[in-house]
């Protein structure tokens, strides 16, 4: 999403295939710390079902926000923990449509490039809806239920959205 996580608080999302039953999905945390209002560190850590594991590491910034709508880029490095290649995620552009105080639209379009091989492979599309429980505490900020779909660009078979979903969980 296009939302910056906030000076000094800790993001953390959580997807999980269980079992690895869904052929192409993916048990995945991304973590976001706020180094400003508008700027973070994030990065993943992916089990693909293959098995395979990958991991990325980014700066994101917050350059529009707004009451209704945040905008945001970033720039970072994937790469596979048993083979050689590297995809640098760059342009990248993510958005949050804020509908009410709980209900969100965010998504992204990231273009992935192929460091090793010299291949542009694209852009990747993504769009979720999420809802925000009310519930707070002294170390908690919120928790989200999020559920959407993905456009992957370096997957096969040609599949225009597969479905995804999260647990988001802000910390203070």
């Amino acid at each position: 999403n296009g939302t910056a996580t906030g000076k000094g608080k800790f993001q953390l999302d959580l997807t999980w295939n269980p079992f690895d039953k869904i052929e192409f999905g993916q048990t995945y945390a991304v973590m976001s710390y706020g180094i400003t209002e508008r700027f973070d560190i994030h990065g993943y850590i992916s089990r693909h079902n293959g098995p395979f594991y990958t991991w990325y590491g980014g700066l994101f910034y917050q350059f529009y926000k707004k009451d209704k709508i945040d905008l945001a880029t970033a720039i970072g490095i994937r790469k596979r923990f048993d083979d050689t290649w590297t995809h640098i995620f760059s342009p990248q552009i993510l958005y949050t449509v804020n509908i009410t105080e709980k209900v969100k639209i965010g998504g992204s379009m990231v273009n992935v490039y192929n460091y090793t091989t010299e291949k542009n492979y694209g852009l990747t599309f993504d769009i979720a809806l999420g809802y925000t429980i009310p519930l707070k505490n002294s170390f908690l900020e919120s928790i989200s239920i999020n559920v959407g779909g993905f456009h992957p660009v370096t997957w096969s078979p040609d599949a225009y959205f597969l479905p995804t979903y999260s647990l988001d969980i802000k910390f203070k």
